[in-house]
Order: C-alpha cells, then sequence, then structure tokens
C-alpha cells in the first residue's frame, strides 16, 4: 500500500477516531498536509476506489470516515511498531570503559550518600562503572521511566550539582544508572552506582560487554 495513503489515513485517524465521520473540504485537508488541492483530491479517490475510506460530497464540503480496509492498514502498521517498540526492552547495552577516577569521590560525599540512602535505598559503592552504549537507544530506554532526582547542595567551598537517576539492575545486583548536571563524560558514556565493587562481584573486564536493565 503507498505510504501516502498510510499518511492520509493516520491524518484522518486524528481528526475523526476510527468509526466517526469528519466534515471538511479538499482546501483544509490540503492545508493541514501541506500538498496541492489536486493531490489530496487525488488521494482520497484512489483510496475510496481501494475501499480504504467512504467519502461523500456535498455543496458544503465532503464528509469522510474510515472503511474496514483502511483500520485494517491502520492496526497493522500499529502491530509492527509495537512490535518495534517493544524489542527495544528496558535494557541498555554497552563496553565496559575505565573512567578517571571521579565517581569514587563525588560517590564519597555525604550530600549525596545521604540522598542515595533515602532515595534509591542503597549507600553506593564509592565509585562508578562507565560503560559506552548507543546513546539514541539509551536515551529511549531511560525516557520510559520515572526518574529519581538527587538534589545538589553547597559546602563552604563549592557547590555541587544535581543527579538524576534511574533505578537498574545489573544482572542480579540492584543499582542505578546516574546523570550528573555537570557531567563532564559524552553522552554515550552511561555511569552506573551500585552497593558493591560491581568489577569485583561481576568479575567485569575493560572491553566487556555489560546489559543494565532500567527498572
Amino acid at each position: 500500500m503507498k505510504n501516502s495513503h498510510l499518511e492520509m489515513l493516520m491524518y484522518l485517524l486524528g481528526k475523526c477516531g476510527l468509526f466517526e465521520d469528519i466534515k471538511s473540504s479538499t482546501i483544509k485537508i490540503s492545508k493541514d498536509m501541506n500538498y496541492s488541492q489536486q493531490t489530496i483530491s487525488r488521494r482520497l479517490r484512489e483510496m475510496e476506489n481501494l475501499a480504504l475510506i467512504k467519502r461523500n460530497s456535498s455543496p458544503n464540503g465532503i464528509t469522510i470516515r474510515l472503511d474496514q480496509k483502511g483500520r485494517k492498514l491502520l492496526e497493522d502498521d500499529y502491530a509492527i511498531l509495537k512490535k518495534k517498540f517493544e524489542n527495544a526492552g528496558n535494557e541498555i547495552e554497552g563496553i565496559i570503559k575505565n573512567g578517571i577516577g571521579e565517581g569514587k569521590y563525588y560517590m564519597s560525599l555525604e550530600g549525596y550518600k545521604k540522598q542515595f540512602k533515602e532515595k534509591l535505598g542503597f549507600s553506593p559503592y564509592p565509585g562508578t562503572l562507565n560503560i559506552i552504549s548507543n546513546k539514541e537507544k539509551a536515551s529511549f530506554v531511560l525516557s520510559k521511566t520515572k526518574p529519581v532526582e538527587i538534589r545538589g547542595f553547597k559546602t563552604k567551598d563549592r557547590t555541587y550539582g544535581s543527579l538524576i537517576c534511574y533505578n537498574a539492575k545489573i544482572k542480579n545486583i540492584s543499582g542505578a544508572v546516574i546523570i550528573p548536571e555537570r557531567g563532564t563524560h559524552p553522552k554515550e558514556i552511561i555511569e552506573i552506582i551500585a552497593p558493591v565493587y560491581l568489577r569485583s562481584k561481576l568479575h567485569l573486564k575493560e572491553g566487556g560487554k555489560l546489559k543494565v536493565s532500567i527498572c
């Protein structure tokens, strides 16, 4: 089926749902979809001939509703999209990379440690585990989960920024992915904290692969 037909079906779905009518005109639809009136008229005729839509014309405009084949086409497209999104899952996979040791310092600060315990339910091992991941997929997976905010704080010497955390499972160990407000890592670097030393506990080495499940 032509992509243009699916595009029109999506437009109509947004306007009238699966079973209701839309009262409009080819001029109005052409403005909404940014196509010429002639293009819209041709597409509507084609779709009517294919039994994708039902259409009635009058001096006051046109009335359109989805037909059975049109609903079926949308349903099939939805099933494909749903499967693709579900297959994206809740896992972030990456390659283990050595850090520069900053995590040890920050995870030892009392202003953070107290909040980790209260909000995440554990006191982290003083350090982070870094993995290099696909940043687009990581952002997508994280966007599906409600974040936990660790507020920034001040000492007499300096100000420390806030953190956004996502509860996670690293194999069978509960931990979290953290995103510092003032992070210096590239976006493809994912920082992970846990109540144990993950490298030792899970026998991890630089360059190895690791999957992190976001809870």
